[in-house]
């Protein structure tokens, strides 16, 4: 039985919007703690001993491949289109299937910061150990450290017999209002859905076949096509043929909202979904004027301010308080830094203004 790291390097990343674009997703971005190296191949780095399938767009593999140089070439997967989370997840499944029928999978996106590695890679070793010992899904929900309305949740329930550490997810929770984050905290029942969770192949693909079954039929036929004398060369052709046809649903809304005998650990390592420029704060050092400033800049009676740009321009900030302010290549973003999660509403007026080529 073989462990493999699922890590899934698609999406657009647009509330990171100017230097997340659409041929340059945040996940090849430093903006880890680590300034040197991308959130993919942090990600990636600490993986340790498991097997790693990164799975990302045609269109993103070669950066997908330049930026994780040390692997083989049997790390990476194409989808030929993207089509969300759980066609993603079933086309790693259908591979890892036909490499070892009884293969593990953890899924974990390539575009998080981990703080602390080492309690990491302990929660991943209990979730592959509970996953193929049980036969269930297993979740990893992350202990909840503030109110936070920009994240979904999991609501435990009872702990499995004999692993008091395990408990039952009871429902899937969409973003809360204020008020009802307030109470989830208070609770002690809820916890962040960080998008990390561990099965068999076989258990996932079973699921998809119950829940999705256009997709399923579409990955069986991807399979064969793969057991095929063409193999790879096969699957790939067919997997463009039927790919764009399938629906664009995440595996949360069309498998794990659905599915029966989910589960959850509580995962407490410093986990930053990275999901807006405010969050920078959570894990970058603040000067003594509580600005985060990863740029060439000045600051002059400025506080409070998140602060990013190329190294080879230069930001100046002047009196002013609770700014995020980004400067990538040809754009430029000012925002409050109360409403950094808006910034998808700027990329989506560029498409408006007929100026997409600066998304």
């Amino acid at each position: 039985m073989r462990r493999f790291a699922v890590v899934l390097a698609g999406g657009s990343g647009n509330r990171l919007w100017p230097a997340s674009r659409v041929d340059r997703p945040k996940q090849f971005l430093a903006l880890g703690a680590d300034p040197a190296s991308s959130l993919l191949a942090a990600t990636v780095r600490r993986l340790g001993s498991l097997e790693p399938l990164v799975v990302a767009g045609a269109d993103h593999m070669e950066q997908v491949r330049a930026d994780l140089p040390g692997l083989p070439e049997e790390a990476f997967l194409a989808e030929p289109v993207g089509r969300n989370t759980a066609a993603a997840i079933g086309l790693a499944a259908v591979h890892l299937s036909h490499r070892d029928p009884d293969a593990v999978m953890g899924v974990l996106p390539a575009d998080h910061h981990i703080g602390d590695p080492a309690g990491f890679r302990a929660v991943v070793d209990r979730a592959f150990e509970v996953a193929a010992a049980r036969d269930v899904i297993v979740t990893v929900g992350i202990v909840p450290t503030r109110a936070a309305t920009g994240f979904g949740y999991l609501e435990v329930g009872a702990t499995l017999a004999g692993a008091d550490d395990v408990a039952t997810v009871t429902r899937f929770v969409e973003k809360p209002d204020r008020a009802t984050a307030e109470q989830y905290l208070r609770g002690g029942r809820h916890l962040w859905n960080g998008g990390m969770f561990f099965a068999t192949a076989r258990r996932l693909l079973a699921e998809l076949a119950a829940h999705m079954p256009d997709t399923h039929r579409a990955l069986i036929e991807i399979g064969d096509a793969l057991k095929s004398p063409g193999g790879t060369a096969a699957a790939a052709a067919t997997a463009a043929r039927l790919y764009p046809d399938l629906p664009s649903i995440s595996i949360d809304y069309g498998v794990m909202e659905k599915a029966t005998g989910v589960v959850a650990l509580r995962g407490d390592f410093g986990w930053h979904d990275v999901g807006s420029w405010a969050a920078l704060a959570d894990y970058r050092p603040a000067d003594p004027d509580g600005n985060v400033v990863a740029a060439t800049a000045v600051l002059c009676d400025a506080h409070r301010n998140v602060v990013v740009g190329d190294p080879d321009r230069v930001i100046a900030v002047v009196g002013v308080d609770d700014l995020v302010v980004v400067q990538s290549g040809d754009a430029v973003l000012v925002i409050p830094r109360q409403r950094a999660e808006e910034v998808r509403a700027a990329v989506a007026a560029l498409a408006e203004k007929d100026l997409t080529r600066f998304q």
